[in-house]
């Protein structure tokens, strides 16, 4: 079975959208199965959208105080995330990310603290490994909600459960 673009798009858009909903759910606290709970926060940036090409519509909320009050009215006119700033918490790290749900790709990942340039070639090699860890730490979690949320989706329980729990959410 080939999966082109479009469906991709539409999925992550629903994955993200859903991952909002979910992060909302339990103040932030969000379950990985058979891992436990992340924190995740969806932070000062949401970009919604809803048709395609010349019948796009774009909805961008933002601010440093942001409640994303106008990104949940959006989802109530139907509009999908498209884009968002989380944080990210496991164990005592914390990771900020832009995700874009079209391609499945991060944007201006901050890492947690003790992350800077070693002094010595020796000490700056062991610190871009640490990165790379670092790195697929985040999107190792984010591939297991992905997982999660797919086994969802499949399932009776979405229809049943998840989505009227989803429109309870909005305020539909």
């Amino acid at each position: 079975m080939e999966i082109n673009r479009k469906d991709l798009s539409f999925l992550g858009r629903e994955f993200l959208t859903w991952l909002w909903y979910k992060s909302e759910e339990r103040n932030g606290a969000v379950m990985i199965p058979g891992e436990g709970d992340v924190e995740l926060v969806f932070l000062r940036r949401i970009v919604l959208v809803s048709g395609e090409g010349e019948y796009s519509e774009t909805v961008s909320c933002s601010g440093l105080h942001a409640d994303l009050s106008e990104g949940k009215a959006a989802l109530k006119a139907g509009k999908k995330v498209r884009e968002a700033r989380i944080k990210m918490g496991i164990g005592n790290d914390d990771w900020e990310f832009t995700f874009k749900a079209d391609d499945f790709c991060f944007q201006s990942m901050k890492l947690p603290s003790g992350f800077e340039e070693g002094e010595d070639e020796a000490e700056e090699e062991g610190r871009v490994l640490d990165r790379i860890g670092c790195i697929d730490t985040v999107t190792t979690a984010l591939e297991q909600l992905f997982s999660s949320f797919l086994e969802l989706h499949r399932s009776d329980a979405w229809k049943s459960r998840e989505l009227p729990q989803m429109a309870k959410w909005i305020g539909e």
